[in-house]
């Protein structure tokens, strides 16, 4: 009986088109499967919004004996890359914990994707970073100063 009610079925959807799933178009072989990264062009405006930052471990020679350096923290930015209301806290190794330092300055990214974040903080120090988006919520830097090695990650919130 169960063959039965296959067949019958088989032959329901044989017979009418408007139960048949339509036809799958082959694959075309030729086609390239490279993303074109020309129409993803990266922009400043795209990092409009929220976003937070976390350092690995650095190192910088502003302090005594050039202590190792982490720091996390929040800011935003409008879309014309201008940074706003920037604070974070740092840990100095073996030295002190300096909670809420304010800073500000600005973004710039190319289209291919890389840039350049500056800024100046309230505690004096300013600094030009190179940074690359890796995609719309998604950033990593690093600092061009020989004085302080710092990498980070930004996310957006």
């Amino acid at each position: 009986m169960k063959s039965f009610r296959l067949i019958a079925a088989l032959g329901l959807l044989c017979t009418a088109p408007a139960f048949s799933a339509p036809a799958l178009a082959a694959p075309d072989l030729n086609a390239s499967v490279a993303p074109n990264y020309e129409s993803q062009a990266c922009t400043t405006r795209m990092l409009a919004g929220r976003w937070m930052f976390a350092t690995d471990v650095g190192h910088q020679n502003l302090f005594p004996g050039g202590q190792d350096i982490t720091a996390i923290g929040i800011f935003r930015f409008d879309r014309q890359g201008t940074l706003l209301d920037g604070v974070f806290d740092a840990t100095i190794f073996k030295t002190a914990f300096r909670p809420g330092i304010t800073f500000t300055g600005s973004v710039v990214v190319n289209p291919n994707c890389t840039g350049t974040l500056t800024f100046v903080t309230s505690a004096g120090t300013t600094r030009t970073d190179s940074i690359v988006v890796l995609g719309p919520g998604f950033v990593r830097g690093m600092s061009q100063d020989i004085n302080s090695l710092w990498t980070y990650e930004m996310r957006r919130l």
